[in-house]
Parts: C-alpha cells; sequence; structure tokens
C-alpha cells in the first residue's frame, strides 16, 4: 500500500461546488429537508418562491 487514497478529492470538491442553477431565473437553488407533520421526510429544492 502506498498510502495514497483511491478518491479523487480535488474532482469530488469541484463537483460539489458547483451550483445547481433554477432553469427560471438562473440563480442558485436550495436544497432543504422538509418533515411532514405526520413524520414523513422529503427533499425539497427552493427557488423563486416555488
Amino acid at each position: 500500500m502506498s498510502g495514497k487514497s483511491k478518491t479523487d478529492v480535488a474532482a469530488r470538491t469541484g463537483a460539489k461546488n458547483l451550483a445547481k442553477l433554477c432553469t427560471l431565473c438562473g440563480n442558485k437553488v436550495d436544497v432543504v429537508m422538509a418533515v411532514s407533520p405526520t413524520g414523513k421526510k422529503s427533499m425539497k429544492r427552493l427557488c423563486c418562491d416555488n
């Protein structure tokens, strides 16, 4: 073992930093987790007041 990670950390960081952009306004889309009153979790994308 050479002790070197197999994961390309720079590529993963670059992919994380690429923001998902809204197709309507071009702004960054925020992704949040919403929990319903029944306890069900869902991911929501917030942009343009949608």
